[in-house]
């Protein structure tokens, strides 16, 4: 069982920094359930099921303990698994990443804030990266990094960020980068650069400027790869599913998106993303990790899921088709003459529309 209770057991905390809150009878009552519902035997629920179990778990949590983080630079928080930290038991994709994870450890100090990179894994397709933040001064409730990973070979990159703040003077971040047309999968290494120069408060756009850089290597995890070449197609649009890739703590489905003339002339976007179970009726949840194409309509995109059950023997694919105008979302292009309004074109389709396509079904290779 994953809870937020595993995540703190890796915490390094002295027990004099817990802060007892009072709590009503009510809150009361919903502790003692949850202790009740977890020593019983475990059941299959359904994914609406353990989500509602999820959210149950943490909120709990969260009004009925206080924990004290020590309100100076000189005690560190230790956060030991900072994947599951940041995912919050939102999708449960990271819950294996910090065991097949490298260890980096490496640290560097500007301006009175001290960066460390503490893990780095490489899937065969994204590079992602725990990192800690310790500073001399609070730097605000919402950061985010200015600068991201370079990978050697990389032609473009897709990619998130994610900062959260564990005190006034300690965060916690992680990057997932996605090199775009790397290298087929099965790419056994990468090389990457990371001149970090500032971080940035979004709120104020004021920067904190500094000079933290890293260069590293890394091993991709295991994978093996099963090809695919089935498809669907409804609508205009066609979607099929070219491999998977299986890793020790996650999978990859490679997918290619076309659409009809007649629905790009129609739509400004058109959007295929895809919902995953198992012949057990497991529910997948993972993050996209963009793609590339040669247009916004035609694209070849990957999503990450989490952890396959070693007992499935079929994925059951759901591509679910969203079509939307954007005719108010116009962007603004920075000439030399100043911004310039960049209008978008008029189309027929108004608002959003969904739909859903028949299911592609991968008899899974043992």
């Amino acid at each position: 069982m994953k809870d937020i209770y595993e995540l703190l057991n890796d915490a390094n905390v002295d027990d004099n920094e817990f802060e007892e809150m009072a709590v009503t009878e009510s809150e009361k009552t919903k502790v003692k359930s949850v202790l009740k519902k977890a020593i019983t035997k475990k059941k299959r629920v359904s994914w609406k099921m353990k989500s509602l179990a999820v959210a149950m778990t943490v909120g709990l949590s969260v009004t009925t303990l206080g924990l004290a983080f020590p309100a100076s630079a000189g005690n560190i928080p230790i956060i030991g698994d900072i994947f599951r930290f940041l995912d919050n038991e939102k999708t449960g994709l990271y819950d294996n990443y910090k065991e097949y994870s490298t260890a980096m450890n490496m640290s560097q100090e500007s301006r009175g804030i001290k960066v460390t990179i503490n893990d780095a894994i490489f899937d065969g397709k994204t590079v992602a990266i725990t990192y800690s933040i310790e500073s001399e001064k609070d730097l605000g409730d919402d950061i985010t990094t200015f600068g991201s990973p370079d990978i050697k070979g990389a032609k473009g990159m897709a990619g998130s960020s994610k900062i959260s703040k564990v005190d006034d003077y300690h965060y916690v971040g992680l990057y997932r980068a996605t090199p775009i047309d790397l290298a087929p999968i099965g790419k056994e290494s990468v090389d990457i650069k990371w001149n970090l120069d500032s971080f940035i408060r979004p709120d104020t756009t004021e920067k904190v400027k500094g000079n933290w850089k890293f260069t590293f290597s890394l091993n991709a995890t295991d994978s093996r790869v099963q090809l695919s070449n089935q498809s669907t197609e409804q609508n205009g649009v066609t979607v099929a599913i070219e491999k998977v890739s299986f890793t020790p703590m996650s999978f990859i489905v490679y997918y290619n998106q076309e659409v009809s003339k007649k629905v790009s002339d129609k739509w400004h976007g058109v959007d295929a993303e895809l919902e995953i179970k198992d012949d057990l009726g497991n529910i997948y949840l993972g993050v996209n990790n963009g793609g590339s194409g040669k247009d916004s309509y035609n694209m070849s995109r990957s999503n990450t899921f989490e952890k396959l059950d070693p007992n499935a023997s079929k994925l059951i694919i759901t591509p679910r088709i969203r079509s939307y105008d954007s005719t108010n979302s116009g962007g603004v292009e920075f000439t030399k003459n100043g911004p310039k309004e960049i209008l978008k074109p008029v189309k027929s389709g108004v608002g959003n529309e969904e739909f859903v396509m028949e299911d592609i079904v991968i008899e899974l290779e043992k």
